[in-house]
């Protein structure tokens, strides 16, 4: 639930890459986002981007491209999408492997 609290793309971008740089390598980064078929999307307030507030909470809603935008670094392993609750609420599970080498790429990149 960490990736669709109300944080800015930017953030999201910044938390991904953090949570890679604490990866070993080959390790997992599997996390669950509401999705823009949810059936609440664009029923609350809009705040910019991908940011609505409904019954007083900021979610962030993502779309297939979102996640794309989160992979950098990453093998995508498995793009799910499912229903959860008595709403239904529609997520996607998203399962990421820390590529091997990603760090020394990194690295050689900036050099």
């Amino acid at each position: 639930m960490l990736f669709y609290i109300a944080l800015t793309t930017a953030e999201l971008e910044a938390l991904s890459s953090e949570i890679r740089r604490v990866l070993r390598p080959g390790g997992l980064n599997v996390y669950t986002a509401r999705n823009t078929n949810d059936p609440e999307f664009v029923a609350g307030i809009h705040r910019g981007e991908d940011l609505y507030v409904d019954g007083g909470f900021m979610i962030h809603l993502f779309n297939r491209e979102k996640v794309q935008r989160l992979v950098d670094g990453y093998e995508l392993v498995d793009l799910e999408e499912f229903e959860e609750g008595g709403l239904p609420k529609r997520l996607f599970l998203v399962t990421l492997r820390r590529r091997i080498g990603a760090m020394k790429q990194r690295a050689d990149d900036d050099n």
